[in-house]
């Protein structure tokens, strides 16, 4: 570890060759992540290097997963149902177990107990671990430990009789490849040992290579005899110079492709949630020269082919990939949305200042103002000397007083109890009004107001415009299925092709996945909008093969992971903290105050207009009832007729007397007649 520090701080070397061991690599690659210096095993095997995720480690050798499945097989064929796997207690021991657990319980073979030996341990406390063995009925025993600790092993099991009949050893690499048989006494007490190693197919080229390396060996003793730990070392070195010749010394790097990513951390969290350890390595889907080596289609039939264990990325879930994969519950949201520019909805005429209000609101307070004016004219004629003068300026100076009411400039006083009720409440309602008035035509004149420059999918259509879709999506067959002529369907590859799209345009919309289109107008909000409706999709999920076991637990896992904070984290480390664009659905809406925000304050003024005009009738009336009850009165007492005295006086005077004398005639024929009935009377 010191040699290792030095080499980065001292000599700045600009790679590192090993380390030897899994445990001293596990402490090496921390260093060359911090230093960015890349660091190259030929002999650490452990799998979990390979999950640590850091772009400066290399291994230049097999892990001990390639020795599970010959291990396994081997168990299978002798029909063993029980083993008990023997290992030392460090990162190198326990790092197959996980896989071996699962080989053997594919092969209905149980692991009954665990011995776990420290890479200290005394001979004492190695033979009082055989003896416990010794004790149970299992008879298979797999040993993977380094050959210094379990050729000490093998010598305490010879001595106690555990290397004859009945029982099995089998060893993993980790000894194989450095036993030596010729003359040796550990050799002899491994009789009966199998041994799992890698097969090196011999070629006249390793042939030569061996000649040299024993050559060399004689002249210098320090050099060990060959194995396979060797060949690898011998070609690490060889590419790390070939590299550097390539490359040069001053530019000397090393490059590896990143294939960390939002998903990536997705899917690494689910698998941390799984009660057991599962590994896996990702594999880029590119082709030699780092392109892409297909669509997300291709992707997915390599998993139906066999040639993928799995397809981790941004993978939409749909009904015709289904057919062929299995999806996990998906981790993010689902559906296609369409995106357009939005422009500024703003005019600026000459009549703008009569936008605030729309028509009807506009005639309605007209009227209005002419209903006020003659319920003031009524309420004042008579009692206010300003409003009393000749029909025409009484009517000129009601009108007046209305209107200059708008801005409060009115002159004209109101001396009447019912004028000054009526006015109070008309100026509460063309306050509020004008207030109202001037917040609107303020918003029209200086607030942005953006709207989409289309606004559906039939307009699309109808106007025969130019659409975008992503490169190598399943969004190419919606809209193909959407009816949208494909020779106005433009493909661009990200979005940074996408905002150019729209800038020189050659787009006038495009439709992607929420996912990607959530952080392309947060980024440019006044830029671009999301237009309704948004069209169903599966949302992104993870690829299987067909009746995979890890499903269900994956999905469980997802379920886990969305409903912890912990996926925010993600969010918000890969799309950063997005802005909080405004809702175009409501800032495309008419800001135009209508009739229906003030019909309340017109019924008010209206009611009260009516009540003071029923109140000042009903007053008046009252004050001038003595002028109808004398007029009754007079229609009742007959007409007294004047005499003229003209030049007709004579003729009147000679009627007159004409009438008297016809008028005592008859007094005196009634005389006689009433005389005659007396005497009639008397004789009777």
């Amino acid at each position: 570890m010191h040699a290792a520090l030095d080499l980065l701080k001292n000599v700045e070397v600009q790679a590192i060759l090993g380390p030897m061991t899994s445990m001293q690599a596990n402490f090496v690659i921390n260093l060359g992540d911090v230093a960015q210096v890349p660091i190259i095993s030929f002999s650490a095997t452990s799998p979990s290097l390979s999950y640590t995720r850091s772009e400066f480690f290399f291994r230049a050798t097999l892990n001990d997963l390639s020795q599970v499945q010959a291990i396994s097989a081997f168990i299978h064929a002798f029909g063993w149902k029980a083993a008990v796997p023997i290992y030392v207690h460090n990162e190198f021991g326990e790092g197959i177990n996980p896989f071996l657990n699962d080989a053997l319980e594919k092969i209905n073979t149980n692991l009954p107990y665990r011995s776990v030996i420290h890479p200290l341990a005394s001979d004492d406390e190695i033979l009082k671990e055989l003896y416990k063995l010794m004790t149970m009925q299992t008879r298979v025993f797999i040993v993977h430990m380094p050959f210094s600790l379990g050729s000490r092993l093998f010598m305490k099991a010879k001595e106690i009789g555990m290397m004859s009949k009945g029982y099995v050893w089998i060893t993993t690499d980790g000894m194989t490849n450095f036993l030596r048989l010729e003359n040796s006494a550990i050799a002899r007490s491994m009789q009966g040992v199998i041994g799992i190693k890698p097969r090196v197919r011999v070629t006249k080229r390793l042939q030569a290579f061996s000649y040299r390396w024993r050559y060399n060996s004689q002249e210098e003793a320090s050099i060990q005899d060959l194995n396979i730990y060797g060949l690898w070392a011998y070609d690490a070195t060889i590419a790390l110079a070939m590299a550097v010749e390539k490359i040069g010394p001053r530019h000397f790097s090393f490059q590896k492709i990143n294939v960390s990513g939002f998903s990536i951390d997705i899917f690494d969290a689910v698998m941390a949630t799984l009660p057991y350890y599962v590994p896996y390595d990702y594999v880029p889907f590119e082709n030699a020269d780092g392109k892409s080596a297909g669509s997300y289609d291709d992707m997915i039939y390599q998993v139906y082919l066999g040639n993928f264990d799995a397809v981790v990325g941004d993978v939409t879930i749909i009904a015709n990939r289904s057919n062929f994969v299995d999806f996990t519950l998906p981790y993010t949201e689902s559906g296609v949305t369409m995106i357009v520019p939005v422009k500024d909805k703003k005019q600026k005429t000459a009549w703008v200042f009569l936008k605030p209000l729309t028509w009807d609101l506009w005639l309605t307070s007209v009227c209005f103002f002419i209903f006020f004016a003659f319920v003031i004219w009524i309420l004042e004629r008579k009692s206010n000397e300003e409003f009393g003068q000749t029909p025409p300026q009484q009517l000129g100076t009601s009108l007046w007083f209305s209107f200059s009411t708008m801005v409060f400039s009115q002159r004209e006083k109101v001396v009447t109890g019912l004028a000054r009720f009526v006015v109070i409440i008309w100026c509460f309602v063309v306050l509020i009004l004008t207030q109202s008035y001037t917040a609107s035509l303020t918003s029209m004149l200086t607030v942005s107001q953006l709207e989409p420059t289309l606004t559906s999918i039939d307009q699309l259509i109808q106007n025969g415009v130019k659409v975008g879709y992503p490169k190598g999506s399943f969004v190419l067959a919606l809209l193909r299925h959407l009816n949208l002529n494909e020779a106005n369907l433009i493909m661009y590859h990200n979005m940074d092709d996408l905002h150019n799209a729209f800038l020189d345009g050659r787009i006038a919309a495009a439709f992607d996945e929420l996912p990607y289109m959530k952080p392309f107008v947060a980024k440019y909000c006044s830029k671009y909008t999301m237009v309704a409706p948004t069209l169903k999709a599966g949302g992104f999920g993870f690829v299987f093969p067909k009746g995979s076991p890890l499903l269900p637990d994956v999905s469980r896992g997802i379920l886990i992971i969305t409903e912890e904070p912990e996926m925010s984290k993600f969010e918000k480390g890969w799309f950063g903290e997005q802005n909080i664009c405004p809702d175009l659905t409501t800032t495309t809406s008419s800001n135009r105050v209508d009739v229906n925000s003030f019909w309340g304050l017109f019924l008010i003024v209206g009611a009260a207009s009516m009540l003071a005009l029923v109140v000042f009738s009903s007053i008046s009336l009252y004050e001038h009832r003595n002028l109808f009850v004398g007029s009754r009165k007079s229609q009742r007492i007959d007409p007294i007729p004047t005499i003229s005295l003209s030049n007709g006086s004579e003729e009147i005077e000679g009627s007159c007397k004409d009438k008297e004398d016809s008028v005592i005639n008859h007094s005196q024929q009634n005389s006689k007649s009433r005389s005659a009935s007396v005497e009639d009377n008397e004789e009777m």
